[in-house]
């Protein structure tokens, strides 16, 4: 597409809807910074560079969250879609961009993406398999602004190992952003963990890839805060920050087809990601036409066999 297309875009849950013009840079960069994915469980964001002078919501009112002081993302309130990134309150930043996730806009297969950044965040497992530049950072020519950033929340680093996976009745923590929430799980035998490349979940998340471990219920339990629920279909339940924007999991109800309960947590909201090594990719059939993953890793065209059905999923 030609630079200055317009693009249109929103939530998981249509409550909001925004457009707006596509920079004349056309940068679209994959970020894999603990912050991004904190901010909306994703395991990476795809941001998508606009002139924010043509943006405007639509539809709706988001919720803000003010990541640092010279950053704020939107999301919304209703379903936790998280949709945008901009500078702010930073004379040395570029006000006349926002950032726009790529899962919430309508037609993400459109972008082309340009760079990977903060790849020094990236989990090992994580390998996407293209020719794009990478910088272990920020941007060269968006640095200063980063260095000057005060997080909001402290950006807490974890010790997070490079190769390795829990066993049986081994436990792990995570929570969001801001902190509000927090969580505890312990996973069982062989739990399945894999990404996701559907839209539904694209759209919940912003996020270019969604990533998750099936935990048993029984074996979720939230530490601190309560999270906020969206029911994206009769079966499925998502769980998410009301201030930061973040998803925790989704959860499958009694109603499956085995009977059981489990939460499906997003690794990007987990502390240490760099535990886990998914097997799995399913949705294949919605995967966007240049997104890659190397390694070997088990393909379906929908959901797993051994799940909810595709139409449970994207029933309302």
């Amino acid at each position: 597409m030609a630079s200055g297309d317009i693009h249109e875009g929103g939530c998981l849950c249509g409550a909001m809807r925004f457009h707006a013009e596509q920079d004349h840079s056309r940068t679209a960069t994959h970020c894999f910074c603990r912050m991004c994915r904190k901010a909306n469980g994703g395991t990476f964001v795809t941001w998508v560079a606009h002139t924010a002078e043509s943006f405007a919501f639509t539809s709706g009112t988001p919720s803000m969250f003010h990541s640092s002081d010279l950053a704020e993302r939107s999301f919304c309130g209703t379903c936790g879609g998280a949709m945008t990134f901009q500078a702010v309150g930073d004379p040395k930043g570029p006000p006349q961009v926002i950032w726009i996730t790529l899962g919430s806009m309508d037609r993400p297969g459109d972008i082309t993406p340009t760079h990977h950044i903060f790849t020094d965040d990236k989990p090992a497992w994580l390998q996407v398999d293209d020719e794009l530049p990478r910088f272990p950072s920020q941007l060269p020519w968006l640095r200063t602004q980063d260095e000057l950033a005060r997080h909001t929340v402290p950006d807490t680093s974890y010790d997070d190992p490079q190769t390795g996976q829990l066993g049986n009745g081994d436990s792990f923590e995570g929570g969001c952003l801001c902190g509000a929430l927090r969580y505890c799980a312990t996973v069982g035998e062989t739990p399945p963990t894999g990404h996701c490349h559907c839209g539904m979940c694209r759209k919940a998340t912003g996020a270019t890839l969604f990533s998750w471990i099936e935990i048993a219920a029984e074996n979720f339990a939230f530490t601190r805060g309560e999270p906020r629920t969206f029911s994206s279909s009769h079966l499925a339940q998502r769980n998410f920050c009301e201030t930061c924007g973040c998803q925790i999991a989704f959860r499958f109800s009694s109603d499956t087809e085995d009977g059981n309960e489990s939460y499906w947590v997003t690794l990007g909201s987990a502390d240490q990601p760099g535990l886990f090594a998914p097997t799995h990719q399913i949705f294949i059939r919605d995967r966007l036409p240049w997104l890659r993953l190397a390694g070997e890793l088990r393909e379906w065209p929908g959901q797993l066999s051994w799940a909810p059905s595709d139409d449970s999923l994207s029933s309302p």
